[in-house]
């Protein structure tokens, strides 16, 4: 009964407050393909063509295993030192270099994320699953010195090896006492640009799914039976201890540092590879069960947990679980509509982030600290849908233009949500059962129509209204640069008609070019926006 009670408690304590929308929430993207892992030119054509978009931030993954030394091998480099950003091969770390600096020429954030695959060096190793392999046990305190290698480079202080000050002395010529005689010289160059400074950060990719983070789960013997013990949890936040105090170490305290990154669903089923729903996996990270109760005496010891006076050692312990800016999140439901809720509880899509946020609100009220006013700040890091074609498995082509408007609507309503990001830029081509094709544009370049979508989104709540009444539109002016409050037009057309009508001009709001307004519709047809000559797609309403 005092559980209950209790739970009852909490459930009042934890729900939902009204909130504002997020009116100034970022404009994140991802494409590791077109900005990691190609030449330069093309990095740079893509960032221009991203800063015509208005993408505010990218997020970039920084692997492991392409920056480590000897990656293959099980064996360590000898006298490697991994918390030191020189110990790595130089060549290694271009392709970051190349993209930090571009991007801070045109004024584009970048979020590092962090992650695996690991070294095989700092791995345990089974034989059995190749599959999973680089992702099998990785060592947290070599990751723990990896962030703070990155973390050194990345500072805003760093000077690569090659642009730092030489010293060059030149022979003296002559004989000294004897005319004509110069003595040698010694001249220092001037050192080169530091690297731009990286304030985002991203804590590991999806550890709720085994091709990143494995075990998932692992049988145990406890108390007598054999069981399925969640494992990932325990893993990661090992690793997320890790990843927090390097950057603690090297000054970016105060920077923007993301929990989670989980992926949306998980498995029914339990096994080292099968995927954890990320409810489940965050209440094993915050070491809570199901009746958000702290793990004690033998549940929690396997579970790397303290076995008593939780309330006071989870959060002396693992500060980063309390501390982080937010908690990212990948809502994907990838061909269902944006606003259908999973019927799975432990599941959170843009549809259940209501789910999300009690999940996490929940955790700290257990450990007795503050929730952020409007709950724990949740960055939606990765986002989009596939395409038929050229995907079969995917939603039409105009379905994925008015889903991907949908859910930043649906995101910029969650007064939680500080970011929404679209990943791809392109699709990833050949072979398609291997690859995503969530891009705005095809694998040849060319534009599908969810392009223009992103572009200029536009939502409308309802739409259906008595003929003279109003509706409510929801739109961004996406390219408009931040603070300016672009003037937009919302246009109408009738149907039968080909001539669009302005209903209204209106400025969008300052700080992100977002547009929330009531205008009057004089019957059934079409509404669009348009800002300096560029339309958004056209959403049907009908007036009765």
């Amino acid at each position: 009964m005092r559980r209950a009670l209790l739970i009852t408690v909490l459930a009042c304590l934890a729900a939902p407050t009204a909130g504002l929308a997020a009116p100034s929430q970022e404009s994140w993207f991802q494409d590791d393909n077109m900005l990691e892992f190609s030449e330069r030119p093309a990095v740079t054509e893509t960032l221009d063509r991203l800063k015509t978009l208005g993408v505010d931030r990218i997020r970039v993954s920084v692997f492991w295993l392409s920056v480590a030394p000897d990656g293959g091998s099980r064996t360590k480099p000898e006298g490697f030192d991994g918390s030191d950003p020189d110990a790595y091969p130089e060549s290694h770390w271009g392709r970051y270099d190349t993209l930090v600096k571009l991007a801070a020429e045109r004024g584009i954030g970048i979020l590092w994320d962090v992650t695996g695959p690991s070294p095989a060096w700092a791995l345990k190793e089974i034989k059995s699953r190749p599959d999973i392999a680089d992702a099998w046990y990785p060592d947290a305190n070599e990751f723990g010195a990896f962030v703070k290698a990155v973390a050194t480079r990345y500072s805003g202080t760093f000077i690569r090896p090659g642009d730092r000050p030489k010293t060059v002395t030149t022979p003296g010529q002559g004989t000294p006492g004897v005319p004509g005689y110069k003595p040698p010289t010694t001249t220092t160059t001037e050192p080169g640009p530091p690297l731009p400074r990286v304030d985002h950060w991203e804590i590991w990719n999806e550890p709720n799914q085994g091709a990143w983070l494995a075990p998932q789960h692992t049988r145990r013997k406890i108390r007598g039976r054999m069981r399925w013990l969640p494992t990932s949890p325990r893993l990661y936040r090992q690793l997320a201890d890790e990843m927090y105090a390097s950057l603690v170490a090297t000054g970016h305290a105060g920077d923007t540092i993301l929990l989670g990154a989980t992926a949306p669903k998980g498995s029914n089923d339990v096994g080292i590879s099968r995927p954890m729903n990320p409810g489940l996996f965050i209440r094993e990270l915050y070491c809570v069960d199901r009746n958000n109760q702290a793990y004690r005496g033998t549940a929690a010891k396997v579970r790397g947990c303290p076995p008593t006076d939780a309330v006071t050692k989870v959060p002396e312990r693992h500060p980063v679980l309390f501390r982080n800016t937010g908690f990212a999140h990948h809502p994907y439901e990838l061909t269902f509509a944006p606003n259908r809720r999973p019927p799975e509880a432990g599941s959170y899509t843009m549809a259940s982030l209501d789910r999300l946020s009690h999940t996490l609100r929940f955790a700290y009220l257990r450990y007795r600290q503050t929730v952020p006013s409007g709950g724990v700040p949740l960055y939606l890091s990765e986002y989009g849908y596939q395409t038929n074609p050229p995907d079969r498995i995917g939603v039409s082509l105009a379905r994925q233009a008015a889903y991907l408007n949908q859910a930043e609507y649906l995101a910029w309503r969650n007064p939680a949500v500080r970011s929404h990001s679209q990943f791809l830029l392109e699709d990833g081509g050949e072979p398609i059962s291997n690859t995503f094709q969530t891009g705005l544009l095809f694998a040849d370049g060319k534009e599908k129509p969810a392009f223009q979508a992103y572009k200029l989104p536009i939502w409308l709540p309802q739409r259906r209204v008595r003929a003279g009444g109003q509706l409510r539109v929801w739109g961004l002016i996406r390219p408009a640069a931040n603070g300016t409050a672009p003037q937009v037009a919302i246009q109408f057309r009738r149907n039968g008609s080909k001539k669009y009508d302005t209903l209204a001009t209106r400025n969008a709001s300052e700080a992100r070019g977002y547009l929330f307004e009531k205008v009057r519709i004089p019957g059934s047809g079409s509404v669009r926006l348009k800002w300096q000559g560029q339309v958004s797609r056209s959403v049907s309403v009908s007036a009765r």
